[in-house]
């Protein structure tokens, strides 16, 4: 259990100590020093890399779970009119639908979920926690964005702890990273296209 928080707190000092917003177009930490981190401490601790994922009825529930909380949050953002930071972003469609479903799913699933699955089993109780951090470290906005965007990031919290749960859930179930990397996929071209589409 130590080992996971000091995990947990050498990834946030170099994600959030680093000057990483001073890249163009980035809003979230370096995707570069994810990718490394992931594969280095998967590495170092001997990780699973599992990817076989046998699709059945579990699947299509879980991708419903998704579906629901992306358009849930995508009407509470059009109700309540809240202006979004993603507009700020070049290539969103890389950031938004390839390094952010893939690299955070390695940083916050593949890497801290499993070490803590390591240290305590397979139990709910991971998912949660993973999440909880995996909400907590969208709070770098709050260093590198306009004020304007405060009240998006504190809904942005609410909605990646859900996300969160629910691909650490799908690690569980399903025990291949492939799992959670989809469903955040989902989760974030549900976003792509109500912007596409102009909804938010």
């Amino acid at each position: 259990m130590i080992t996971f928080f000091v995990l947990i707190i050498v990834y946030f000092a170099f994600s959030w100590g680093l000057p990483w917003h001073k890249i163009p177009s980035t809003i979230s930490f370096s995707y570069i020093f994810d990718l490394l981190f992931a594969l280095g401490i998967s590495f170092f601790f001997r990780l699973p890399w599992k990817f076989k994922w046998d699709i059945n009825k579990q699947t299509f529930k879980a991708f419903g779970e998704v579906l629901a909380l992306a358009i849930g949050s995508i009407a509470a953002i059009w109700y309540m009119d809240i202006e979004m930071p993603f507009r700020l972003v070049q290539n969103l469609e890389w950031h938004l639908l390839i390094f952010a479903p893939i690299l955070e799913e390695l940083v916050f699933r593949q890497t801290f979920q499993r070490v803590l699955i390591a240290n305590v089993g397979g139990k709910r109780v991971t998912s949660m926690l993973v999440a909880a951090i995996f909400a907590f470290s969208h709070l770098v906005g709050l260093m590198v964005l306009p004020v304007e965007y405060v009240p998006f990031i504190g809904f942005q919290i609410f909605y990646t702890f859900v996300l969160g749960v629910i691909c650490g859930q799908s690690l569980l179930k399903f025990h291949s990273i492939l799992a959670p990397i989809a469903m955040h996929f989902l989760f974030n071209l549900s976003f792509y296209v109500a912007m596409q589409l102009e909804i938010i």
